[in-house]
């Protein structure tokens, strides 16, 4: 039986903390061709857009606290946020 590469299958939704964090970790990344695939870095984008402005502050303020080396604050930021993409 033939695998399915990660870069060809649409990621879900989920509503797990560290999903989100991920995804407003990665929304802007330029590199496609990464582990994690075109598909994936894609649906952060359009996740991302469609955040109200509260929305991606909150998302903003979660990269920070996760560059800052507070992961733990950073994931309770995203906690607040919609269903991001599920990381593969």
């Amino acid at each position: 039986m033939a695998r399915t590469s990660t870069r060809n299958v649409r990621p879900s939704l989920s509503d797990d903390a560290k999903d989100k964090l991920a995804a407003a970790l990665n929304h802007a990344h330029a590199d496609t061709d990464g582990d994690l695939g075109a598909e994936y870095r894609e649906a952060c984008r359009a996740w991302f857009a469609a955040l109200a402005p509260r929305e991606r502050a909150t998302a903003s303020a979660a990269r920070a606290a996760y560059r800052r080396g507070t992961v733990s604050d950073a994931e309770d930021l995203a906690r607040d946020l919609p269903p991001a993409p599920k990381r593969p």
